[in-house]
């Protein structure tokens, strides 16, 4: 076949690049096309479908990359792209078709059985389908039976050849244009020919990165699951990313059926469930109550708000010095509110603390990576669909792609108005987006602008490092420096974080001074806890504390009514983050359901039984409970007091002296891990539209 030729041959590397991703991009998309005739039928949210169809077309766009990255190589490489072209028998293009032909091999094998996959589970194929290795002969009977094989193969073979073979006659239509030398002749200079390149290579990584973001976050799995219908993610999902993006769910610990069988019937009773239902159901029923006016409720995750480091924890003895005031708001707004000191986030970070607080169940799945990050861990259900009529919203300054949040979110709240990074007017002050100033003052308008009931969660971020300090800080006037006795008496290990903290407090105060002119103002109820604490040390624990590193987890919690509808006060009992949703859910007097772990925090019974779980890792977890803490640990197990001290300051285990009490609540943290454990993956939407679908019919079942 003759060679092309034109003036524009110095890019026709760059030109063939692009055509061939242009290819590959189109026959992975006309797949996907196949698939949306066959979903069709299912998808209820129709007006999703267009994103859905854009977002998979970039996905598609991102496979076509590295299905290009081979041709990229070769025709790059001068040397190597004479070889290709060249007229005649070519090594060099034998092992290029080679190469390329093993790599649509492979795709369009993933092809197959994800259609496979589809028609028998209507799911996508993923890492979990490992498991119909662990018995190959049953599996190929399966498929035999069940599937048109000799067709399928016979089919496959003709499309890796046809596909092989068009490549091959593309590679021979290719014309090398020569790179001039510094003698002068015939060919495009070297400048030239390093533009063509460096233009290529970017084409690529921009096709391959899927999206612009100030944050640099690239296009990821969660941006599928923008739509609450399943479908929905399927048809934006690619099947070759899938199975990537699954790799590590093996890795999870898998549920322990059978303990947690064992111990459903006391954690039903700690849960309330009601009686009469069969093992293994945590679903209840929580009844509505007449309300002249449904509260607005707002709910603040702050970052790293460490109990121990802020103006509530034990001020520092004069002995030491002068004491410091890191969060003055947080120490004014206490007495004003209903006041928990020992809150506690079940695990850590705040991926974990996100999904925990959403979901309702403790994020224990330590060695799989945040279940936020496991697209088949996606489906939760989340007591905030239960807020019927309600306008919701999720702020955050950054970028929800941060962790896969996004999927976690839009996937499982239904109407979720997801306000990131784009949707803000100040610009972004460091990797993690607006500071906390803009974006509490931001969230002010919009809830002021935006129609009434609402609940929003408005997660900040600005006590991280880089510990950044805005010129747009409303005001803030920096404290100085504390002394070495004082940081060390909160635990801070520098004056920057310390005042970074401090930053923060500020930043709720003008949040809370803008908010009260609002006319919503005191038809809202305010919520405040931190995502998780911080591990440093501070001097202000007790033996106990240290022993476990219970600041690592240890939170405070502020329920702020300006209108009165909660009374301030100040409630010792241990609670967890799961309980936040559940409490408002009752407190605006919601007719709803649950799956989670969460109870009302505002129900004195709760009070009574009261205990946090915290689970650090897969063999490292805690429970509080009565003023004690049960630690079960790699070194061993303990009992201890929690405020008790001691002349060493080490603490003192006290099985030995309480074994009763050491039992019990050794049971107990057990029954809360298997029962968290199981419920990630038993927590989906569906459990929760069974429910109210047998207590319309009436059978409560």
């Amino acid at each position: 076949m003759s060679s092309r030729r034109s003036s524009f041959s110095a890019f026709q590397p760059l030109v063939d690049i692009g055509l061939f991703l242009l290819a590959n991009t189109a026959l992975f998309f006309a797949a996907r096309l196949v698939l949306f005739y066959f979903l069709l039928p299912d998808i209820t949210e129709r007006g999703h479908i267009p994103e859905a169809l854009y977002i998979g077309l970039k996905f598609d766009a991102r496979m076509a990359v590295f299905m290009t990255l081979p041709l990229a190589f070769f025709l790059l490489w001068p040397r190597l792209e004479r070889a290709v072209s060249r007229e005649g028998a070519s090594a060099a293009r034998r092992i290029l078709c080679l190469i390329t032909g093993l790599m649509a091999a492979g795709a369009m094998l993933v092809y197959v059985f994800d259609f496979g996959f589809f028609f028998y589970l209507h799911q996508h194929i993923d890492m979990g389908a490992a498991v119909f290795l662990e018995d190959p002969s049953e599996s190929v009977r399966m498929v035999w039976q069940s599937y048109p094989v000799v067709i399928i193969v016979m089919a496959f073979a003709a499309a890796v050849a046809l596909y092989v073979w068009l490549f091959s006659r593309f590679l021979r239509s290719h014309a090398a244009f020569p790179v001039r030398p510094k003698t002068g002749g015939e060919g495009c200079s070297r400048k030239w020919r390093a533009l063509i390149t460096a233009s290529s290579l970017i084409m690529l990584f921009v096709v391959g990165y899927g999206q612009i973001s100030s944050n640099f976050f690239p296009l990821r799995w969660s941006n599928a699951y923008f739509s609450s219908d399943k479908n929905i993610a399927i048809l934006a999902v690619n099947p070759i990313q899938n199975l990537y993006d699954t790799r590590n769910y093996g890795k999870a610990i898998p549920p322990n059926v059978e303990a947690t069988r064992e111990a459903w019937p006391r954690m039903a009773a700690y849960l309330r469930v009601p009686e009469g239902q069969p093992p293994l159901t945590y679903v209840r029923h929580v009844p509505g109550k007449d309300m002249a006016k449904r509260p607005n409720i707002v709910v603040i995750i702050m970052e790293s708000l460490c109990w121990e480091r802020t103006s509530l924890a034990p001020s520092m003895p004069a002995s030491l010095g002068k004491d410091i005031d890191p969060t003055p708001f947080l120490r004014e707004l206490a007495p004003k509110s209903l006041y928990y000191p020992n809150f506690y986030a079940p695990t850590r970070t705040t991926a974990r603390a996100v999904f925990t607080t959403i979901s309702g169940v403790p994020d224990v799945n330590h060695s799989g990576g945040t279940t936020s990050r496991n697209p088949k861990l996606v489906d939760q259900s989340s007591v905030l669909n239960e807020f019927k009529g309600y306008e919701k919203y999720y702020m955050i300054g950054g970028n929800a792609n941060w962790a896969n949040i996004r999927g976690m979110l839009q996937h499982n709240v239904e109407d979720l108005n997801l306000l990131e990074e784009s949707a803000w007017k100040a610009p972004n002050t460091d990797v993690w987006g607006v500071s906390d100033i803009a974006l509490f003052r931001e969230a002010v308008d919009v809830l002021t602008d935006g129609p009434a009931p609402f609940i929003s969660v408005i997660q900040s971020a600005s006590f991280h490092r880089p510990y950044t300090i805005p010129d747009d800080n409303e005001g803030y006037v920096s404290p100085p420096d504390p002394s070495a006795a004082a940081l060390a008496w909160y635990g801070y290990e520098s004056a920057e974080e310390y005042r970074s903290l401090h930053l923060s407090d500020h930043a709720l105060r003008r949040f809370f001074d803008k908010a009260s002119r609002q006319p919503w103002f005191n038809d809202t109820v305010f919520v405040i806890f931190g995502d998780h604490g911080l591990n440093h040390n501070s001097d202000n624990i007790t033996p106990a504390v240290r022993a476990c590193n219970l600041q690592a987890w240890h939170v405070p919690l502020l329920i702020y009514a300006p209108g009165g509808q909660v009374a301030p006060g100040v409630n010792p009992a241990p609670h967890i983050q799961p309980d936040v949703l559940p409490t408002m859910a009752s407190l605006a007097g919601l007719d709803y359901f649950t799956n989670t772990l969460g109870r009302d925090l505002l129900d004195p019974a709760n009070d009574a039984d009261a205990a946090a779980f915290i689970s650090d890792n897969d063999s490292t977890r805690y429970l509080l409970e009565d003023g004690y803490v049960y630690a079960i640990r790699p070194k061993g197990e303990a009992l201890y007091r929690l405020d008790e001290t001691t002349p060493d300051n080490n603490a003192r285990d006290l099985r030995a002296e309480q074994p009763e009490r050491a039992a019990a609540m050794r049971q107990k943290l057990m029954d809360f891990y298997y029962t968290s454990q199981y419920l990630l993956h038993n927590n989906g939407k569906d459990r929760i539209q069974a429910a109210r679908l047998a207590a319309k019919n009436g059978t409560g079942k």
